[in-house]
């Protein structure tokens, strides 16, 4: 069986409309004249998150220059393959598309730098650029993600994956039954890339191990009543290890009523936390399966017995205020990233020059705008906070400032 052609246009692809209209409407800004923030486009392994942006590029008519993240195993590297492509268009001045490909697989001690320097890339970017991963939340994505759009994309329906298979067949000339199209499209589990291989290899009977949502491996977790249970419910699940410890830390209490099995259970995923520690100061991820076992099966052994009841479990409270402050969080994030570019600083130093600029408010705003080249917003976010009486903050706020900025932000 030949390969599956390729989508021309977003229309073309298999399921996940809103995604495609996101896309749409984001290339149709760019190529009007526009230039809104790069896309960071998530979700499952095989629902087309790599196919979004080549009929994207096929659609609009741009070049497109794909880039995987095992490319960028350090600053320099980024630097060498990326600077020069994200600020200039083709040699004839048309738009070229930036497609960083599986960016969530940046780790390890080779990578020490590649994540910033991504990030400092996308800041100044004069082209369009697409990023893909599958877990939004990865830590991995923290340096750049508030500078992207994010772009959701779903498992695929079986029967839209079904509809698919049929007509891939029809094209090929391979006969094959509507009950074994159906038996591949239902064990792809909205994996529409898994399916298309079932088909061009004939696997129309093995079911494949589909990964658990977050929802379910909780559930599994919290209910289990033995180690490898837990363990197994942890290694399958598509959530991420640090996405699923907030789920984990926030429906302990929903699930364990005797105080003995709550305090043992946050225990566990206390020592959970102290090997994370570990691996971030010394970036051995062998401390990773230490960590996993315990807050999986640390956790689901700590209860003294199984509570028989059934509970309703939440989306952790960190989450939802994060997403709801996600917009004001990457408006920060600009304007510091300016300052700290036009006063050759971190971001975090960047923030200690605030009171300066709040002395400027009822004086020459026009001027540290020009400056900095702050946008309507971005001014407003610098200047919004200023002292009404025009004068820096006293000795005390600064000290609070300082204390406030010391904090983790997502």
């Amino acid at each position: 069986m030949r390969s599956a052609k390729k989508p021309g246009k977003l229309a073309e692809l298999v399921g996940n409309p809103s995604a495609a209209a996101a896309v749409r409407q984001w290339a149709g800004e760019w190529a009007g004249g526009k230039t809104p923030p790069p896309l960071l486009i998530y979700g499952p392994a095989g629902t087309g998150k790599t196919a979004l942006a080549h009929a994207a590029a096929s659609e609009f008519g741009w070049e497109i220059f794909e880039f995987n993240a095992s490319d960028f195993r350090s600053e320099e590297s980024v630097i060498r393959l990326l600077s020069s492509a994200v600020v200039s268009g083709t040699i004839w001045g048309g738009i070229r598309l930036i497609l960083i490909d599986d960016a969530d697989s940046l780790s390890g001690t080779g990578d020490r730098g590649g994540a910033s320097a991504i990030a400092r890339a996308v800041s100044m970017a004069k082209q369009p650029i697409i990023l893909t991963a599958r877990d939004l939340y990865d830590r991995k994505l923290q340096p750049f993600r508030s500078l992207c759009a994010p772009v959701p994309v779903q498992r695929v329906a079986a029967t839209t994956i079904m509809a698919f298979l049929k007509k891939t067949a029809l094209e090929n000339g391979l006969r094959i039954s509507d009950e074994s199209i159906g038996k591949i499209a239902k064990f792809a589990s909205g994996d529409v890339r898994a399916a298309l291989n079932d088909l061009q290899g004939g696997n129309c009977g093995a079911s494949r191990d589909s990964e658990k949502g977050a929802f379910e491996t909780v559930s599994a977790i919290l209910k289990a009543t033995d180690y490898a249970t837990a363990r197994r419910a942890a290694a399958s699940s598509e959530a991420n290890h640090d996405l699923l410890k907030l789920w984990v830390a926030h429906n302990l209490p929903l699930e364990y009523e005797r105080p003995f099995d709550l305090a043992e259970g946050y225990a566990a995923l206390s020592r959970s936390d102290v090997f994370d520690g570990r691996i971030s100061r010394a970036q051995y991820w062998g401390y990773l399966r230490y960590s996993s076992d315990l807050l999986s099966a640390g956790v689901a052994v700590a209860k003294q017995a199984p509570y028989r009841k059934f509970t309703r479990f939440g989306f952790p409270d960190y989450l939802r205020e994060m997403g709801a402050t996600k917009s004001s969080r990457a408006l920060r994030k600009k304007a510091l990233w300016k300052i700290a570019s036009a006063c050759h600083c971190s971001i975090s130093h960047a923030a200690g020059y605030l009171p300066s600029l709040w002395l400027l408010a009822g004086e020459s705003q026009g001027g540290a705008i020009a400056k900095f080249g702050f946008d309507e917003d971005e001014a407003a976010f610098v200047f919004k906070r200023a002292p009404k009486n025009g004068k820096a903050p006293s000795s005390g706020a600064k000290a609070a400032s300082r204390k406030g900025r010391g904090r983790k932000t997502a």
